[in-house]
């Protein structure tokens, strides 16, 4: 399998940040969800998903704060997902945020999904045939 890779173009804003004046810790996560939206639309968007009756729930999102990001800070997220072999529950996705700049990585982080049949709340084990070898095509 390989990895593809994505990356995004952030710009903090003044109203992302907190008290001390440095980018909101929650704000983080936003910016993760939406790196690996940017992946999940490829396979399978939210409109599509609602339609097959899937949601893709995040089961875990972690986030490793290393440098304070401050309002309007040139930044660059490169969210990485290693393509599996046969789907097992869980989609991982890597995030690393860097300082444009500085070349700093100031964050990083993982966020996994999972994806659910919403009438059951069941787990989807077995993708249809079509989305999963639009899943194996990515690059």
């Amino acid at each position: 399998m390989h990895t593809i890779k994505r990356r995004l173009h952030i710009t903090p804003a003044f109203h992302q940040t907190d008290m001390m004046g440095v980018i909101h810790n929650a704000q983080y996560f936003l910016w993760f969800e939406d790196g690996r939206l940017a992946i999940m639309k490829e396979i399978l968007s939210i409109e599509e998903a609602m339609g097959m009756g899937f949601i893709t729930p995040v089961v875990e999102n972690r986030c490793e704060y290393k440098r304070y990001v401050k309002f309007g800070d040139p930044l660059i997220l490169f969210t990485t997902h290693e393509l599996i072999a046969a789907y097992e529950g869980r989609l991982t996705f890597h995030h690393s945020l860097v300082h444009e700049t500085t070349k700093l990585e100031m964050a990083a982080g993982t966020t996994a999904v999972t994806v659910v049949d919403r009438t059951t709340n069941r787990l989807v084990k077995d993708w249809p045939d079509d989305l999963w070898k639009k899943y194996q095509a990515l690059k």
